[in-house]
């Protein structure tokens, strides 16, 4: 077969990919320090508040972080009273969101939303529906082969289900 040149290359959507993130990232924590808090603390606040009881691990895989990053997010966050952790199976920590969390996350997605609205506007429905397909396909092919759903699973389904978490209390 003969490589189609019109076609961007890898390491031209690798790069673009990161551009777009690394603004993305800009304009959304500039949003988020309007109430206190970070790109990262305000994805742990989303993530334990659309599965809650999910360990530590499972939070960090989902975020995209390290375990310990992530454990460190959560200390502070459960320090300012927005989780609550308490012990799981084994040596995992399963998290709750309490209610402060819950009203600061519902605002933190409000500003998210309108970064992202402004950020995607000018898309067409079908283009947005393509890239959330496209992005979901990407994420989970970088997932270690271990820890990747099933492979018939379509890539509209997330990563395992809704919230695209793997709980440590659910396969």
């Amino acid at each position: 077969m003969i490589a189609d040149h019109n076609l961007p290359s890898g390491v031209d959507i690798a790069m673009l990919l990161r551009r777009a993130q690394l603004r993305k990232q800009l304009a959304c924590e500039a949003a988020l320090a309007q109430v206190g808090l970070t790109l990262p603390q305000w994805g742990m606040l989303y993530a334990v508040a659309i599965e809650p009881d999910s360990s530590t691990h499972a939070l960090a895989l989902f975020i995209g972080q390290s375990d310990q990053s992530a454990g460190a997010v959560v200390a502070r966050l459960e320090q300012r009273g927005l989780l609550e952790r308490r012990p799981g199976a084994g040596k995992a920590i399963l998290h709750r969101i309490t209610p402060d969390g819950e009203e600061l996350v519902r605002r933190c997605n409000t500003l998210v939303e309108d970064v992202m609205t402004r950020l995607l506007a000018g898309l067409p429905d079908q283009t947005l529906r393509a890239l959330r397909t496209s992005l979901l396909s990407i994420a989970e092919a970088a997932l270690p082969a271990s820890t990747r759903s099933d492979a018939g699973r379509a890539a509209s389904d997330d990563l395992s289900g809704p919230s695209g978490i793997r709980s440590a209390t659910r396969p």
